[in-house]
């Protein structure tokens, strides 16, 4: 993609010296909407990357609490195991 707009930008600048002041203006409006289409895009990836990091985040943290929450409950069980046994 690099390539391909250093090449069309020396292009677009030869094209806009032989235009028209009213065409020139449709070319800087059509820049202009095509640079804030890019933006919005490339926010709303940010938006869904952070949202997707987010939900991993969430995910690991519950497993690890369930994971302690196991180990814990086992621990005790062993515990009274113990407590029984020696009873």
């Amino acid at each position: 993609m690099p390539k391909t707009l250093s090449v069309l930008f020396p292009a677009l600048a030869l094209g806009l010296a032989a235009c028209s002041p009213s065409t020139e203006d449709r070319v800087d409006n059509s820049l202009e909407r095509t640079g804030d289409s890019l933006a919005n895009a490339a926010d709303r990836l940010g938006d869904r990357i952070e949202n997707r990091a987010d939900a991993a985040r969430r995910a690991i943290r519950e497993g690890a609490d369930d994971t302690g929450d196991a180990l814990a409950n086992g621990v005790d069980r062993t515990g009274n195991a113990i407590d029984d046994a020696t009873h």
